[in-house]
């Protein structure tokens, strides 16, 4: 061995280099097997840090809203940590808030009560005395029968596993799709097909909700879907004129006799029951269902207690994000309704149009994204929300410099507000990623992870054309990799990259962007901000960006 200090470093390189010019190995995937040997061996021997929101068991029992019997339980049980006090101000040691809420949120899915079912039965009745939506009512009265046989999703693993395939280039070779991947995402048929030609059809055409196959089908990939387009013509497009929302205005009412004002409620209850009765592996999402979602699947993670998000653009921060921009025209002209959370003025919908017709990230079902996702306590776990700084100040002082002087002080009192109460919420972990170029292509894409399932978001402006995000049940992963057939080289490729849609890839990586200082916590999971508090807060924050 030579004395020379590099020398191994040399010999590495020398062996890295002759295997990608001899052909041994494809450099694109010497590449790659570098850069994930590199980030194992650099995190695999980092401390553990204590978290950032310790406290004493009979604080965390309070703020929580368990009993302090249980968290001593936990802690003895071995569910429940314990850390010593960083400072060493506390003798006694100190539990994580987001650990309790997460041990007190961890049980099975709440039973579909025989009660509500039969409600949901009798709303759907109703649908089905109505022709314009009969079908759609038939086909989830069909999917709530017990017994059915189990179906196998082929197709399916072939799309996502042309996902990952086309995210094993790099640079500018890396993208979403090949193009049979982007055919089989075209091709795929949906399981209820709706005549657009219908009153319903153009309805929900209008709203967004509808996936469009190549040989230009549409309809709805799964029940839950169907029961999100259901609560979505009968909220936002029963705000619009025209003799196609009367429809929508029909199902608000066989909602509101079935259930009274607590109907949207039950309607997020029905799309639960069945994602948890009937889960489909993976479902083309539109943007508005994409929004719409947001409810269902709080509720499917809160038996693990953590999600994790990834946003370029926050609704938080950015009011025409929170509101979607038929209420954000009513909140910078003064004439916001308020009641329902999703109303808007018949002037705003004129000025605005249909969410069809406007971007995602303005979609008017974007308040439903927030008033029943994001910020509802009723559901309960941890919800860390990342978003990336750099998008999020650009966006906020463009739209703030495009403002006359009066709409500038209510654009700032809204976006103030919101991320006040967001801020309130001791569920809600919010983090900003610092950098633009830390928020890397995977981030960019997941646009919710838990334990059961991740959100991917589509952004080529092709495969937008066919879904605006992908729901996948990270049990369908295994399939994806037997999805390369005899192709046992690609196999063990996407053993690799398959794990980049896990939980626990995602949550590592969360974690490690913290530790190296590329995110920051503005306010850490499980802990209660007053009013006060958190107003202060949101307003240093707005500021920031703005400066």
């Amino acid at each position: 061995m030579s004395d020379k200090p590099n020398s191994i470093t040399d010999a590495l390189e020398r062996l890295a280099l002759t295997l990608g010019e001899s052909g041994a190995v494809p450099v694109g995937e010497l590449v790659r097997s570098l850069e994930r040997a590199a980030e194992r061996l650099r995190t695999r021997g980092a401390p553990r840090e204590a978290p950032l929101d310790l406290v004493t068991q009979a604080e965390a029992s309070r703020v929580v809203g368990v009993s302090r019997q249980a968290v001593n339980q936990w802690v003895r049980k071995g569910t429940l940590r314990t850390y010593a006090s960083p400072d060493g101000s506390r003798p006694a040691p100190q539990v994580s808030l987001s650990e309790v809420a997460i041990a007190a949120n961890r049980s099975a899915p709440a039973p579909f009560s025989p009660t509500r079912r039969r409600e949901l039965v009798q709303f759907l009745d109703a649908l089905a005395a109505d022709p314009a939506t009969a079908a759609l009512a038939a086909y989830v009265v069909e999917s709530l029968e017990e017994g059915r046989p189990e179906e196998r999703y082929a197709d399916e693993s072939r799309v996502l596993r042309e996902f990952v395939v086309a995210a094993m280039d790099t640079g500018e070779r890396q993208r979403e799709f090949t193009a049979g991947g982007l055919r089989l995402l075209a091709d795929l048929k949906p399981q209820l097909v709706v005549d657009r030609a219908t009153p319903l059809g153009r309805l929900c055409g209008s709203l967004g909700l509808l996936v469009t196959s190549s040989d230009d089908v549409v309809g709805f990939d799964s029940p839950v879907t169907a029961v999100l387009g259901l609560l979505g013509c009968a909220s936002v497009g029963a705000q619009y004129a025209g003799e196609d929302a009367d429809v929508g205005r029909a199902i608000a009412a066989a909602a509101l006799d079935c259930w009274g004002e607590e109907w949207p409620q039950r309607l997020f209850d029905a799309a639960f029951h069945l994602s948890v009765l009937r889960p489909s592996p993976l479902t083309r999402y539109t943007a508005s269902l994409t929004y719409l979602d947001m409810n269902r699947f709080l509720r499917q993670a809160q038996s693990s207690g953590v999600t994790i998000s990834y946003s370029r653009g926050p609704g938080p921060l950015l009011p025409q994000r929170f509101f979607g921009a038929a209420i954000h025209h009513d909140v910078l002209s003064g004439d916001r309704v308020g009641t329902p959370v999703w109303g808007f003025t018949p002037g705003a919908a004129a000025a605005v149009g249909r969410p069809a017709e406007l971007g995602s990230a303005v979609n008017p079902f974007r308040i439903l994204n927030y008033e029943f996702g994001l910020n509802d306590s009723s559901i309960h776990g941890v919800r860390r929300y990342c978003y990336s700084a750099a998008d999020a100040r650009d966006e906020l002082r463009s739209t703030f410099r495009a403002l006359s002087a009066a709409e500038r002080s209510v654009y700032l009192r809204a976006a103030t507000g919101n991320l006040a109460r967001t801020l309130a919420q001791p569920e809600i972990e919010l983090v900003a990623v610092q950098a633009q170029d830390d928020f890397d292509w995977w981030k960019d894409h997941i646009i919710r992870s838990s334990e059961r399932e991740i959100v991917i978001g589509l952004r080529d402006e092709r495969a937008r054309r066919v879904a605006h995000a992908l729901l996948v049940q990270t049990s369908m992963l295994p399939d994806v990799v037997e999805a390369a057939d005899a192709d046992g080289s690609l196999r063990d490729r996407l053993r690799i990259y398959v794990k980049n849609l896990e939980f626990d890839v995602v949550e590592a990586r969360y974690q490690d962007d913290l530790r190296r200082g590329l995110a920051r916590i503005v306010k850490p999971g499980g802990r209660g901000l007053t009013r006060t508090e958190a107003e202060e807060l949101a307003e240093r924050e707005v500021e920031k960006l703005l400066r």
